[in-house]
């Protein structure tokens, strides 16, 4: 199975997806950049956007690995989203996906923490050609929420 999986995303194609607009970091609130800086203390070279929901998303490298955190206006913390291999993802997501989305290929796989949620879950981003997939899982499969946007 994880074979596939590396196979889908080595055959996949690079997909930049539009889901928020980025903004300069002199238009975040100050107690947005302050949870930002306590909670990834010294992170530098951040990109700000404004997601459709209004929220604003913090995206940077650490240690090699791609991170994007998402706060309230307000400065709460909502979500950390963090790149992972496929081998990080669960064989019961990794079945599913197989599954239920015959013809897509995995484009972009990360772990995804919620303020309001002990365990992780699984964000994989798919793609048929036609349009692109955003699906979250449990670790035991079960998709949690799915969104699309047609392929330009």
């Amino acid at each position: 199975m994880q074979k596939a999986v590396c196979l889908l995303l080595l055959i996949g194609f690079p997909v930049a997806l539009a889901w928020a607009q980025v903004v300069p970091a002199a238009k975040i609130p100050a107690p947005v950049i302050q949870a930002l800086q306590g909670r990834f203390p010294g992170v530098k070279s951040v990109e700000w956007k404004v997601a459709k929901d209004k929220n604003l998303e913090a995206e940077f490298t650490l240690k090699g690995i791609a991170i994007t955190v998402k706060f309230d206006p307000a400065g709460k913390w909502l979500e950390t989203e963090t790149q992972i291999s496929s081998a990080q993802v669960p064989k019961a997501v990794v079945d599913a996906l197989i599954k239920k989305f015959v013809g897509y290929n995995i484009v972009e796989t990360q772990s995804l923490q919620l303020y309001n949620e002990a365990h992780l879950s699984y964000e994989i981003h798919l793609d048929n050609n036609k349009e692109i997939l955003k699906v979250v899982l449990a670790a035991d499969g079960t998709i949690q929420s799915q969104s699309n946007k047609p392929k330009k």
